[in-house]
């Protein structure tokens, strides 16, 4: 004040702070109240009392235009104003309360979210200095002092501390001691006593308004969610990093106050009732938030980014993903949202290309199934065809729907809803036609080339088509139950479906080597000949064609010169398997390797599935009625064929249906000779008591070698059941009708049980022969030592230990087995030969070995992988003859061959050749060696 206003009476004492100097440099007046505080609560004011515009009020210092922008902003951010700054219902209710409008806008979300008690505390002491004093010579003791009030998630609840704190002393003290206690815990009495002052007025004035305080204690997201509401642009949110930075409103950056409870803890999200600026900006009274809350309270303020719409067939509608923002600030940045109502015209264009056209869908009505099975069908020929121009493009399927589904529909609940009404006047307004999905001029497919199932023995196998090259499942797939994968023929298999089965065979032929295929130019006329002549069968393709061939041409093609592995995917069968309830088991081309990882599970698979009645088990003797070649069973639906058998068991005999001709035949002949045995126990009680020299021939079997590689034997044999098993076949099996009923069983017991033992004797005094020699032969080879004579020993040890093995009683036919001595004997005589001939043995061995070789190869490859060749075997002792002839002509081979040098007539594949000598003509020889030269 002036001077003259300092005394009473007279003129008082003024001393000053400041220099004349410093006083005379000051402006003259001090800068306007109006240029100086946020003009949010002046416009507000102007307009409620009908101010007009404070652009236009004639104010002696106008304030700037951009403190009049900033008013604006705060006052439309809590909701005041409106876009087009109108005063809402809202703002005049701020305008009633004498506080800042963003501490107003604070107390009304309160008193409207049952949390104004709380948030009266709160706004009182935001509207005042900080009660709290920290002295710079006693920060750390303030500091203790003020620690008890702290709340680690939130300083606004700090206050509220503090609140009760006082209030509970200020019940208890006198005026005198609450003043002491204020100034011992460094908080000022006359900032206390402003707060107070302000809370009971704005209470008095919310309970004008109509509103009281809530009776239960607030939670902290109500009051927060309250705070936020005056807050929204003081939020922050901390990126990722070790720094103390903050993210805020409009791509400002703020750190946290040192002196906040949530300095240390550095949560997310958090607001501040402040920023400040010193040296750098600082959030002042920090509070830690959801940024879901900001998005319930800041409707009018959010904003939305859409992104990858997209159709979901389990929610029926069109989905995409909503990033919502505020003030820059990304408060959600992924969420899944329904963008029908959002954008109508892009959510239909959707939803027809992805639910209608791509078949995403779910309904029931019968235009859907309709044009499902219908593109289905067009898609399923383009498969068997192997064609991409049968179906019309999606688009033209998309024209289609455009034409007839109507604006607005988006949706499987609203396109439900219209296609019952529309359905009442015209039912199959979306059921497409055949025409309106093939292309125009694609021609036509002829079905019956293309089979839906494959029959094999009177059963029908489902195949698949698919058109995809480099896929597994490429080309044609023919699907097989576990039970009957012992039942599919791979010679069948060949050729394929009548569809592929021209491009199969001139693939097969193109495949040829050059010298064989120069004969069948051009190749697509040669296929299409033999095609003509030619019927699926099971017989192999590659032998039905070869003979053809040979039919229009006169060349042979052996059967090792098709190249199989050259033939492109989708011209060989694929092959899947599958378990009993339709899962796949597993899938490949090769069909016999399946059979032999799979073929055994399918067989005990399939003995599950027998007619009730038919199997038996524990059976001595035939007590059942006719045994029939074949019964039909069902597996999963499918309509496989048995093959009835009886099963040796050892002390008994089972009657199974067993699931392959093959394995059937093998089962029963072992299980009928255990019948017998066991009808004539006595009799095998008697043989086995006389089977003299079996000891000797005991000893000398103990030296044989196991089995070669696919002739192993399930158990260990002993040549006491070996030659009874034999003696038994050769009395009751070998070379008779099979036996299939009770009445030719017991006929074939009574006929030929007398012959038993002379069978016995003829047996045993041919086995003990083939034993003895055996014995001689290998003790020669294993005394001859010497080193040129190596590849000849070598050659006669693989030769004899193919004779003589463990189980070769069972191998062995018992023609070939009669044979055995000369055989044997053959390999002495060679062996003797050595000592004055070794190098005319050697030749002949040259000669003879690459051809033996490449049959062996041929044995060892179908033996591995399960499978049989009569034509193989029928070589195998064919070798055995041509042996004797090169090595031991004094015995004279079963069938003749020339004496005179012998010599592969030019390259030959496989087990194929021709046999020329220095005498006779090749005719002759050839005729003479017609057994091997047919193969």
């Amino acid at each position: 004040q002036r001077k003259g206003r300092c005394g009473r009476v007279a003129e008082g004492v003024c001393i000053r702070l400041y220099s004349e100097q410093d006083f005379a440099s000051r402006r003259e007046f001090t800068e306007p109240e109006i240029l100086r505080t946020n003009l949010a609560s002046v416009i507000l004011q102007m307009k409620i009392l009908g101010f007009g515009e404070i652009e236009s009020f004639p104010f002696v210092d106008p304030p700037d235009s951009r403190l009049i922008r900033d008013g604006y902003r705060v006052l439309e951010e809590i909701g005041a104003v409106g876009g087009d700054r109108r005063v809402t219902r809202l703002g005049r209710q701020l305008a009633r309360l004498p506080v800042d409008p963003r501490i107003a806008r604070m107390i009304l979300a309160a008193a409207h979210g049952h949390c104004l008690e709380e948030v009266l505390v709160i706004a009182s002491a935001l509207s005042v200095q900080d009660p709290r004093d920290r002295p710079l010579d006693k920060q750390q003791a303030a500091d203790e002092a003020h620690h008890q009030f702290r709340h680690e998630e939130s300083d606004f609840l700090g206050y509220i501390n503090l609140w009760r704190h006082l209030e509970e002393q200020r019940r208890h003290l006198s005026r005198r001691k609450f003043r002491q206690h204020c100034r011992t815990n460094f908080l000022s009495w006359n900032r206390v006593q402003e707060w107070h002052d302000i809370h009971h007025q704005l209470r008095g004035q919310l309970h004008e308004m109509g509103y009281k305080e809530n009776r239960a204690e607030a939670g902290f997201e109500e009051i927060h969610r309250a705070l936020l509401t005056g807050l929204l642009s003081h939020i922050g949110f901390k990126a990722s990093g070790k720094g103390h930075e903050y993210l805020g409103a409009r791509n400002s950056r703020f750190m946290i106050f040192p002196g906040s409870a949530l300095f240390a803890k550095q949560p997310k999200w958090v607001m501040a009732a402040e920023l400040v600026e010193t040296t750098r900006l600082y959030a002042r009274s920090v509070a830690r938030i959801q940024p879901q809350w900001a998005e319930a309270v800041a409707g009018h303020l959010i904003k939305h980014g859409y992104s990858e719409p997209h159709w979901e067939k389990n929610r029926g509608q069109v989905a995409a993903y909503e990033k919502i923002t505020l003030f820059g600030l990304t408060l959600i940045p992924r969420r899944k949202i329904n963008y029908g109502p959002i954008n109508p015209v892009e959510a239909r264009e959707i939803f027809i290309r992805y639910a209608l056209v791509e078949g995403d869908f779910h309904t029931r009505a019968p235009f859907w199934r309709h044009n499902r099975q219908l593109i289905e069908y067009v898609e399923e020929l383009e498969h068997k065809s192997r064609r991409r121009d049968l179906l019309v493009d999606r688009d033209l399927i998309y024209g289609y729907y455009l034409k007839r589904v109507p604006d607005g529909i988006y949706s499987t609940p609203q396109f439900e809803r219209w296609l019952r009404n529309k359905s009442r006047s015209a039912p199959k307004c979306l059921h497409m036609r055949l025409e309106d999905l093939l292309q125009p001029g694609a021609g036509s497919v002829a079905e019956d080339q293309f089979p839906d199932t494959l029959d094999v023995n009177g059963i029908r196998f489902p195949l698949v088509y698919d058109f995809n090259p480099g896929q597994q499942t490429d080309g044609v797939t023919l699907r097989i139950p576990l039970a009957a994968l012992n039942q599919i023929s791979e010679e069948r298999c060949e050729w394929l479906v009548p569809g592929l089965l021209r491009e199969r065979v001139i693939a097969l032929l193109r495949g040829l080597p050059k010298n064989l295929r120069k004969s069948f130019v051009p190749v697509p006329d040669y296929a299409d000949t033999c095609l003509k002549a030619l019927q699926p069968s099971d017989r192999s393709l590659t032998r039905a064609l070869a003979e053809q061939l040979k039919e229009l041409t006169g060349v042979h093609i052996p059967e090792d010169a098709w190249q199989e592995e050259a033939v492109p995917d989708h011209l060989r069968m694929n092959f899947v398997l599958l378990d009993d309830k339709g899962r796949r088991i597993e899938a490949g081309r090769d069909l016999a390797a399946l059979k032999k990882r799979h073929g055994t599970r399918g067989s005990e698979g399939f003995g599950r599935v027998s007619p009730t009645g038919l199997e038996r088990q524990g059976l001595s003797d035939w007590d059942f009625g006719n045994l029939p070649d074949s019964v039909e069973v069902d597996r999963g639906g499918v309509r496989l064929r048995g093959f009835p058998a009886l099963v040796d068991k050892g002390e008994r005999v089972d009657l199974r249906i067993l699931d392959s001709p093959q394995n059937a035949a093998q089962a029963n002949r072992a299980g009928l000779r255990r019948l017998i045995m066991l009808k004539r126990s006595k009799q095998m009680r008697y043989l086995r008591r006389n089977l003299p020299g079996l000891r000797k021939m005991q000893l000398q079997y103990a030296k044989a070698p196991p089995a070669p590689v696919g002739m192993e034997l399930a158990r260990e044999p002993k040549l006491e059941d070996e030659l009874v098993a034999l003696i038994v076949d050769l009395t009751f099996i070998e070379g008779m009708p099979e036996i299939r009923d009770r009445e030719a069983f017991g006929q074939r017991l009574d006929g030929r049980g007398e012959g038993l033992m002379r069978q016995a004797n003829e047996v045993l005094e041919l086995v003990s022969r083939i034993m003895d020699r055996y014995q001689e032969v290998r003790k020669a080879l294993s005394t001859a030592t010497q080193i040129n004579w190596m590849a000849s020993i070598a050659d006669m040890q693989q030769q004899l230990d193919r004779l003589v093995f463990k189980g070769f009683l069972q191998h062995t036919p018992y023609p070939q087995l009669q044979r055995l001595p000369r055989y044997l004997d053959a390999i002495t005589l060679r062996l003797g030969k050595l000592a004055h001939a070794a190098a005319r043995d050697q030749q002949l061995l040259r000669e003879l070995q690459g051809l033996y070789q490449q049959w062996q190869q041929r044995d060892e490859k179908y033996r591995q992988r399960g499978q049989a060749d009569s034509r193989l075997e029928e070589i195998r002792w064919a070798f055995e003859e041509l042996r004797v002839s090169f090595f031991a002509q004094e015995l004279k081979p079963h069938f003749p061959f020339p004496s005179s040098a012998w010599r592969p007539a030019g390259r030959r594949s496989g087990c194929e050749s021709e046999w020329s000598g220095r005498r006779g003509n090749r005719n002759n020889d050839m005729l003479r060696s017609k057994r091997l030269n047919r193969r």
